[in-house]
């Protein structure tokens, strides 16, 4: 009987420290749940502004390709222009 006092006494004392020595484990496995929803939240931010930049460069990508093929097709029609001007004078000149 002494024994079972004497467990129940000590199963008293100790609860308090037991059930402190849970709380703290939650709360670290709260913190570190936390943590990790903000490493998470972090991640998808930089990914998403990694795309977003990346997005950028490819439009200005495009946009420069595109006005290098318009200064191309500019360049072709001035030479033609040209060529047939001169073509023009030419014909002048030759017919009296």
């Amino acid at each position: 009987m002494r024994k079972a006092i004497l467990l129940v006494t000590l199963f008293a004392l100790a609860w308090p420290v037991l059930a402190d020595e849970g709380q703290r484990d939650s709360l670290n496995d709260s913190r570190q749940r936390n943590q990790l929803q903000r490493d998470v939240s972090s991640d998808r931010a930089t990914t998403i502004e990694r795309r977003q930049s990346l997005n950028r460069s490819e439009h200005r990508d495009e946009r420069f390709d595109e006005r290098q093929r318009r200064e191309r097709q500019l360049k072709r029609s001035q030479r033609r222009l040209e060529d047939s001007q001169r073509e023009l004078r030419n014909q002048r000149n030759q017919s009296p």
